[in-house]
């Protein structure tokens, strides 16, 4: 857990220290490092989309930040790999509302070293909500991004099946999922019969890691003898996960009504 925490640090400090990762895309970009790269990126689109498996509820909400990164670029992808990328990842801004029926909304966005996104999804309950202590939540997301940059632009798409349960504290989570990207290319200096062209790649996601909220001590003087109580609005996140074959980590902080 703590590796996990240490590694999601590392990803929302360190990328700001440093030129822009994506800059390398006109200068590396050839057909074989195409489909690498569009890998990567949709490994960090569909990281971070969900921290539970239970939904909001009808008028609850949620926002927060929230990073996702992977460790090393895939195999032939010598766009990052050229450029001296070995972690690389994503900030999102994400905003939340529940609906009836079990149904949650959420919009998320990011400008950050020169990528544009915005996107957002849906997410479904498949069990009825409860608050029992350990009882298991069950929920499909979905989500799709567009991207925009100087070089290149893509769509994502991803839907994911995720588990959780655990106590009003301690809550840790599962999922398992696929993200779609399409890349096209709009600039490359290494081989300019490519611009304009696109491919497609589908690939898996695997998710687990854990939800936790901080304690907020009761006063003596409260009546509560002093005794520990969840911060109901408060929560942090953090999780493994494993993009076509490589590993990563997501993380955040936020608050949920």
């Amino acid at each position: 857990m703590r590796r996990i925490i240490c590694l999601c640090a590392v990803l929302a400090l360190a990328a700001p220290a440093r030129a822009e990762v994506y800059d390398g895309f006109e200068r590396y970009a050839d057909r074989g490092s195409l489909k690498p790269f569009a890998r990567d990126l949709g490994g960090i689109l569909g990281s971070a989309t969900f921290h539970t498996a239970r939904p909001l509820g009808f008028s609850g909400f949620d926002v927060g930040g929230h990073v996702g990164g992977q460790v090393y670029p895939a195999k032939g992808d010598a766009i990052l790999r050229n450029k001296g990328v070995r972690v690389f990842g994503l900030p999102w801004i994400q905003a939340e509302i529940g609906m009836p029926y079990r149904i949650d909304g959420f919009i998320r966005g990011t400008s950050h070293e020169g990528l544009t996104i915005a996107g957002g999804g849906i997410r479904y309950g498949l069990l009825k909500t409860s608050d029992k202590p350990w009882a298991p939540q069950v929920m499909v997301s979905g989500a799709a991004h567009a991207v925009v940059y100087q070089s290149f632009s893509a769509s994502h798409a991803g839907a994911s099946l995720v588990f959780s349960m655990g106590t009003p504290v301690f809550n840790p989570y599962a999922g398992a999922g696929f993200d779609h990207v399409r890349l096209m290319v709009r600039s490359s200096a290494a081989d300019p019969t490519l611009n304009g062209a696109a491919v497609n790649t589908l690939e898996s996601r695997f998710t687990g890691g854990v939800q936790l909220r901080p304690f907020n001590y009761a006063s003596a003087a409260s009546g509560e003898g002093g005794r520990a109580r969840p911060l109901s609005f408060l929560y942090i996140h953090a999780a493994y996960i494993h993009v076509h074959g490589r590993g990563g980590a997501e993380g955040g902080l936020g608050m949920r009504f």
